[in-house]
């Protein structure tokens, strides 16, 4: 009896793992030749520098896009958190008295508080802990804000206006009973104010201009009715009047 099949009898598995190495080898190989998954990969990455933007691979593109918004919604968490503990200590060192300060403290704990607590009472089951959600309710509030201002972008609009009406219901939902209808009426005042800069230039109606004139264009339909050719018959031809 050979002794590689004395082997498999007293170690079996190790004949499964001999084949799953093999296999492993033969995909490798497979792989990296001329058409290969992984060869193929590796030339979309070469070409890429060469053909720009609009020329490389898809999937380099998106890789690309997701790591970008992955660390530009980073850098706003990171940036909004920054500028709301900014401005908490600057508010906090202002004497409570019935002025400016005192009543931009109290707007932003009336907007801010029912949202912490939202969040804290209905993320208690989940993964995602109260500060991340905060964090990411900041961020994508903060995004939306910014992009609609700066880009005009529609989804970014349609974006705000459903993070506003969420957090107009979370602050409903999380204030005491007596107060919800004063402070959800200031989380929409504080909405419709912010709305001025994310939904800037949004016009209902839009009006086509011709290039370069600035007059707008004017367009006159025509109709054509296309009548048959006159024609005489053959009788009236063989005998005319006299």
């Amino acid at each position: 009896m050979p002794t590689q099949e004395i082997e498999l009898k007293k170690n079996p598995t190790s004949g499964a793992r001999e084949s799953r190495r093999a296999a492993l080898r033969q995909w490798w190989s497979a792989a990296w030749s001329d058409g290969g998954a992984l060869h193929r990969r590796w030339e979309d990455l070469r070409a890429a520098p060469a053909a720009g933007w609009h020329g490389m691979a898809n999937w380099i593109k998106t890789v690309l896009a997701t790591a970008a918004m992955a660390f530009f919604v980073l850098l706003i968490s990171r940036a909004g958190t920054a500028l709301f503990t900014a401005a908490r200590q600057l508010l906090d060192a202002v004497p409570a008295v019935d002025g400016p300060g005192h009543v931009i403290t109290a707007v932003h704990a009336t907007l801010t508080e029912p949202v912490h607590a939202y969040l804290a009472a209905h993320s208690e089951a989940l993964p995602l802990t109260e500060p991340v959600a905060y964090s990411l309710w900041q961020a994508t509030g903060l995004t939306a804000l910014a992009g609609g201002f700066l880009t005009r972008n529609n989804a970014l609009r349609m974006t705000w206006l459903v993070w506003g009406a969420l957090t107009v219901a979370a602050i409903w939902s999380a204030a005491p009973d007596s107060s919800r209808p004063v402070a959800a009426g200031a989380a929409v005042l504080a909405w419709c104010l912010a709305s001025t800069l994310a939904l800037r230039g949004l016009h209902r109606r839009r009006t086509s201009a011709s290039h370069g004139t600035g007059t707008l264009a004017v367009y006159q339909p025509h109709i054509t009715v296309h009548l048959p050719p006159t024609t005489v018959s053959t009788e009236a031809r063989s005998h005319p009047t006299t």
